[in-house]
């Protein structure tokens, strides 16, 4: 493929997008340690903080003491709390949505039904999103973005869904309809790609080159953050690992406790499977279930439902550190259940199998991961693409409330 020329514009923006990282990452730096950290010159740099000043997404705030060489250097901060986003999980049964600042900080949480009527659905989400830019926010703090985080493969950049068997929504144009309908700027993406981005900016994966973040129960499937990137694949199904798993086809073995291809494919895996593998973990803890015993199929020390779903947890988990060789697997989903139980029987098989095998953690967000992704990833896209980010507060989106 022909390496396409960069041009000063895309340069403007990249340097734009790095500044504001490094300035959100460490809170606090000055021009010439942004210039010295990105290999960049000082004028450019301050070129940049000149536009992102004008934003109000950094300021000024003080200056260090001055060295033994020269004159003190300004401190450039970075003001993720007069920006806020609103994230979006669409989920079966229910869409939930939060107001949160650039910092990560949640300021409003709502909840909305949900059902199979994709027309129905789409009004929901809209008065949804209506009553969270309602809701009460720090004075002149400004909503950036929308971002939606969806259980479908989504076609990008257009944000369209290609299929939710839950909310009727198939190839279904969900930012087009939402941008006509709110002034700032929307995004749509696969929620189990925000999850990767929210753990990865705001959670247990937070400065990691690479993070994965796996969900298993009741469906599976991964979202991949390579060098600070979501990484989408070739037509955006990257991570969709349930096709693989719940396919005895691929897999070359059938999973029996926990469900057939249809089932697997359309309900997931059981509940009963979960509470099961929760009690197992209860026992482990209280040292009534060993290691061994659990590794050991034929001791019987656990209930082969239990057994086939650390089974198909091996294999997911395999599977990603042998292909993707993250730095950390986050997991996510109904499997966290089984605590320290799963944790350690995984990182057991994966030693001596995987080459280097990944820092298994459970997420840190817990239920927030999909929305906050949404602030890093909208926080990214209008830093990269400024002009879609200029957003002012009027008088029906900002309502002062204490800063306590």
């Amino acid at each position: 493929m022909k390496r396409q020329p960069t041009t000063s514009s895309l340069l403007r923006r990249l340097n734009r997008s790095a500044v504001v990282d490094v300035i959100r990452t460490e809170g606090v730096a000055s021009p010439s340690s942004l210039a010295a950290r990105l290999n960049i010159s000082i004028p450019t740099v301050m070129r940049v903080i000149e536009d992102l000043i004008a934003e109000d997404l950094v300021a000024y705030d003080g200056f260090d003491e001055a060295s033994a060489r020269g004159r003190p250097r300004a401190r450039i901060k970075f003001r993720g709390a007069s920006h806020a986003i609103i994230g979006i999980e669409a989920g079966k049964g229910e869409f939930y949505g939060a107001v949160a600042n650039l910092e990560g900080v949640v300021q409003t949480e709502m909840h909305e039904t949900a059902d199979d009527d994709g027309e129905r659905n789409l009004q929901k989400i809209t008065s949804l999103v209506e009553r969270l830019m309602g809701a009460p926010r720090p004075a002149g703090q400004t909503i950036r973005g929308i971002g939606i985080g969806v259980p479908s493969i989504v076609k990008q950049p257009v944000g369209e869904v290609v299929l939710t068997l839950g909310l009727g929504w198939r190839d279904f144009p969900l930012r087009q309809l939402l941008s006509e309908k709110f002034d700032v700027p929307v995004f749509v993406e696969n929620g189990r790609n925000l999850a990767a981005v929210g753990e990865w900016g705001f959670g247990a994966g937070r400065g990691a080159d690479s993070v994965v973040s796996l969900s298993i129960g009741p469906g599976a499937g991964a979202g991949v953050v390579i060098d600070g990137k979501l990484y989408g694949g070739h037509s955006h199904a990257a991570g969709e690992l349930g096709w693989y798993l719940d396919d005895p086809l691929l897999t070359g073995r059938p999973f029996e406790h926990l469900g057939d291809k249809q089932s697997l494919r359309f309900f997931g895996i059981p509940e009963q499977a979960t509470k099961m593998l929760q009690e197992a973990n209860t026992q482990y803890a209280a040292g009534k279930l060993t290691l061994a015993a659990v590794n050991d199929r034929q001791a019987g020390k656990i209930a082969p439902v239990v057994s086939e779903l650390l089974d198909y947890a091996t294999m997911a988990v395999g599977s990603v550190a042998a292909f993707m060789n993250p730095e950390i697997i986050v997991l996510a989903g109904r499997i966290v259940g089984g605590g320290d139980l799963v944790l350690d029987v995984l990182r057991h098989r994966l030693k001596g199998n995987v080459y280097d095998p990944p820092r298994l953690v459970i997420g840190a967000l817990g239920h927030r991961d999909i929305v906050l992704g949404a602030v890093r990833l909208v926080l990214d896209a209008t830093t990269l693409n400024p002009a879609d980010s200029l957003v002012m507060p009027t008088k029906d989106q900002s309502i002062a409330i204490d800063s306590d």
